[in-house]
């Protein structure tokens, strides 16, 4: 029976919402990369987020010397805000909510963490790429692997829409470079944003 309660045991709940977890993570792969791709580049659904990103941050930030911050400006054309965060949930959380109730297993919470997760790694290794700082963490393959995956999104922006952790969606979808693209075609893409 589909229900926002949940009268099983305390460990099916947590396991359940694990499971959620791990999905709504894969999931939101996609949903990253359909709303970095349609949304924050293209003006299909509006201009306001195209001009935020596209124009904003892509025309401060390139594939050069630019791609890590000059100033306070740039560095405040890096993060998430609250809006976003608030409009990644608005349009998660009606999922989790459907898989909860069709498959009548609480779902909904695994969702929502594993979005809130996302996005906060999101802004975190965002940050880390364009305002970088000796960690140790900066210096491992793994991190330097996402930061050139997002450094060629720069070079590219037909290309790696997937911001954070493994970049699924590129993989499946068809827009995983690991190569850099000729200064020509950086300049064509950017268009009238330099």
């Amino acid at each position: 029976m589909a229900t926002f309660s949940y009268s099983g045991p305390w460990h099916a709940y947590v396991l359940w919402n694990a499971i959620a977890f791990v999905g709504a993570c894969v999931l939101n792969s996609f949903i990253e990369w359909w709303a970095h791709h349609f949304i924050l580049h293209g003006t299909r659904f509006g201009r306001f987020a195209y001009d935020l990103h596209h124009v904003g941050h892509h025309g401060m930030f390139r594939a050069d010397e630019t791609y890590h911050a000059q100033n306070d400006e740039m560095r405040s054309h890096v993060t998430f805000v609250l809006r976003d965060y608030v409009m990644f949930l608005v349009v998660t959380t009606p999922i989790w909510v459907a898989a909860e109730l069709a498959a009548g297993r609480p779902f909904l919470m695994g969702g929502v963490l594993a979005t809130l997760t996302g996005l906060q790694m999101f802004n975190s290794l965002h940050w880390r790429f364009h305002v970088p700082s000796d960690t140790w963490f900066q210096r491992t393959s793994f991190f330097l692997y996402l930061k050139e995956h997002h450094r060629l999104h720069h070079a590219d922006m037909n290309s790696n829409f997937n911001v954070y952790f493994i970049p699924l969606a590129d993989w499946v979808l068809g827009t995983l470079k690991k190569t850099d693209v000729p200064q020509s075609r950086q300049n064509v893409d950017a268009g009238s944003t330099t």
